[in-house]
């Protein structure tokens, strides 16, 4: 394999069941409902399964050093193309349980995002756990959790909860198809709504990190756009030609066949009105019609005084 394509298969979405959540934030609202925000995550064995199929067994290694700081753990994640082997870092804190463990899993997870893998969860916007009290943990059916009812108070009462992890949406998942997405663009009546369903497609092509897919998102805009264009431009000759076989009429029926002074100048007024009016509600400069139009009172005027 290439390199592109590597780097497609490592990025690709993960199953549901290799994903976990972990608890950001949490609260108790003022009408004393519980609050959970969470974090997705890709498990290590879910990364180190990904490596083996990718790249195989023998095309990767992981090594660790302990942090300057001594707080945590850094892990090289190694990756072999060919004869060459590339090394990208990062690192983790050591955690409150397991400090060790977790260090080191914290690491190696923050490592393969480096790598791309797992990387698209970060386009998820955030998430709030459905959650409700519940009276233990023995009778808690999701996740438990004991929130403070007071944040600035952890030692006081809390409130028991459960929880249930997000359901992610299909782009985030192996399975995902980007037909509606790109079916969206397709039906798109106006260049906003073509917008706003680009930018979607985009996003998740991007988080993703599937090239094959965005440069298809870019072509189908850029031909939707172009056949949109075309569309509000011939819509736009139609409404002109139409406006003119309006106002051909009027200046006919109202001003050139006038029987008196009066009744033009009656007829010349409200035509103005009318005319002006159309010329805001549609965002057209109305100067020239409006000259148009005072032209053609001025020589209705001139005929009917003096018979020009």
């Amino acid at each position: 394999m290439d390199v592109k394509e590597i780097q497609r298969l490592l990025a690709d979405p993960f199953e549901e069941h290799d994903i976990e959540w972990r608890v950001q934030q949490s609260g108790v609202s003022g009408q004393s409902k519980p609050w959970v925000m969470v974090i997705p995550y890709i498990t290590n064995r879910a990364i180190q399964q990904r490596l083996d199929d990718v790249v195989g067994i023998d095309g990767w290694e992981n090594v660790y050093t302990e942090a300057a700081s001594g707080k945590g753990y850094l892990c090289g994640l190694k990756i072999r193309f060919g004869d060459k082997w590339i090394t990208k870092w990062d690192g983790s804190e050591y955690t409150q349980i397991e400090a060790l463990k977790g260090a080191l899993s914290g690491a190696m997870k923050r490592t393969a995002v480096q790598w791309g893998i797992g990387r698209y969860l970060y386009s998820l916007d955030t998430e709030f756990a459905v959650c409700a009290p519940v009276e233990s943990r023995f009778k808690a059916n999701g996740e438990f959790i004991s929130i403070p009812l007071n944040k600035g108070n952890k030692g006081g009462p809390r409130m028991n909860a459960e929880w249930f992890p997000p359901t992610l949406p299909d782009w985030a998942l192996p399975s995902a198809k980007f037909d509606k997405y790109l079916d969206a663009i397709e039906q798109a009546t106006s260049l906003e709504t073509l917008r706003e369903h680009y930018n979607q497609a985009y996003k998740f092509a991007a988080a993703l990190n599937n090239i094959t897919i965005r440069n298809k998102v870019i072509e189908l805009k850029d031909r939707k756009k172009a056949e949109l264009e075309a569309q509000a431009s011939e819509n736009t000759l139609a409404a002109n030609k139409k406006f003119i076989t309006w106002l051909n009429t009027a200046i006919a029926d109202r001003i050139t066949t006038a029987e008196n002074e009066s009744v033009l100048n009656l007829n010349h007024k409200h035509l103005l009105q009318e005319l002006k009016g159309h010329c805001r509600a549609n965002k057209v400069d109305s100067s020239d019609f409006v000259a148009r139009v005072n032209q053609a009172h001025q020589d209705a005027l001139n005929k009917l005084n003096h018979g020009v």
